[in-house]
């Protein structure tokens, strides 16, 4: 039995993780949901986005699965909650799939997720204010070799996307990426990062697995989501040493919230990659929706009228129409379509 914590957020998160646990609970036993809590009300009531108590528990899970969290502009000291789970957790690669779920392709970026201008050493002074831009050797070394992991489960190679003809540390970056390359054994490319965005809005399929910084990379996985038709399906996974963090990218769209037309594909798609991850197989996930998404109504953002529940029960239904071969004696012994990385430590 596999325990995964579950921090379902605020605006449409709570109603897209209900509908990605509603579809994992119909294919698999094997999972046990724990619910934690997490956010602007949490550092109301404790001055912390998370308490260390749950965040103790949370380490002695097997994976995260998270929806989505308000991070306001105007509340002194807080901190975002998804930022604070990747540097406690030490989540330093994030995998974003984004996919044309019409035509069967997908855009792979690997993103270093713990590092960059991100690194949260900033500063304010009373005349500037100064970010660091941190990129270690540790930092650059794991993730490379992460992004070299799928692209060889891939047969495929690696675009690195930098601004080394400007930025000293990514000079550095460079260097070992290439390094660690060449004792993997794969194949990289790389591109400037304002050229390279005319080529992803372009040619957006052809570019094997991206790997950037954290900044570049949070830009460039928000910007190829124009091709996935809306940013409601994308799922991404937040990759560490002992545990992951699986989440859609959406945000937790207020606007929307409690109409019950929030898009639930994201979430759900980003199970099937916790169900990768934990050992077992969520490509049945992947395919019901695709076999839903070409012939189901679909949720306002894509075009439709459908309700995040129709949708929910429609890709149940079509989980239950594809191969009636049991999940739960499906154990993965190698990638799955090369699609995810097993757990980092097997």
């Amino acid at each position: 039995m596999y325990r995964v914590a579950v921090i379902k957020g605020d605006g449409i998160g709570p109603e897209v993780i209900n509908a990605a646990i509603e579809v994992v609970n119909s294919i698999t036993s094997k999972i046990r949901f724990y619910e934690f809590e997490g956010g602007v009300e949490v550092f109301k009531r404790y001055g912390v986005p998370i308490t260390e108590e749950d965040l103790e528990q949370i380490r002695k899970m097997d994976a995260v699965l998270f929806g989505a969290t308000t991070t306001p502009f105007d509340l002194p000291g807080y901190k975002s909650l998804i930022i604070t789970l990747r540097q406690e957790l030490d989540l330093y690669a994030n995998l974003r799939i984004i996919p044309d779920l019409r035509n069967g392709r997908e855009i792979v970026i690997v993103r270093e997720n713990s590092e960059g201008l991100y690194s949260g050493q900033g500063r304010a002074y009373e005349d500037k204010a100064v970010d660091v831009r941190l990129i270690t050797r540790r930092g650059a070394e794991r993730i490379a070799r992460f992004a070299a992991r799928i692209a060889k489960d891939r047969n495929s190679f690696i675009t690195f996307v930098h601004k080394a003809n400007v930025l000293t540390s990514d000079k550095y970056f460079r260097k070992i990426v290439f390094e660690v390359a060449r004792e993997e054994g794969v194949e990289v490319r790389e591109a400037i990062v304002d050229s390279f965005t005319i080529k992803l809005v372009r040619n957006p399929w052809n570019h094997g697995v991206i790997l950037s910084e954290n900044l570049f990379g949070d830009i460039l996985s928000d910007l190829a989501t124009i091709h996935a038709g809306s940013i409601g399906i994308v799922p991404t996974g937040n990759y560490g040493e002992n545990i992951a963090l699986f989440e859609p990218i959406h945000g937790s769209a207020p606007d929307i919230a409690g109409k019950g037309i929030a898009n639930p594909i994201g979430a759900i798609l980003s199970a099937a990659m916790m169900l990768d991850y934990l050992g077992l197989d969520g490509r049945r996930i992947w395919d019901a929706v695709r076999s839903y998404v070409a012939k189901g109504n679909l949720t306002p953002d894509m075009g439709g009228t459908a309700t995040t529940m129709e949708v929910t029960r429609g890709i149940i239904a079509e989980i239950h129409s594809l191969d009636p071969l049991d999940l739960d004696e499906m154990w993965m012994e190698e990638v799955r379509l090369g699609r995810i990385p097993l757990r980092m430590d097997e």
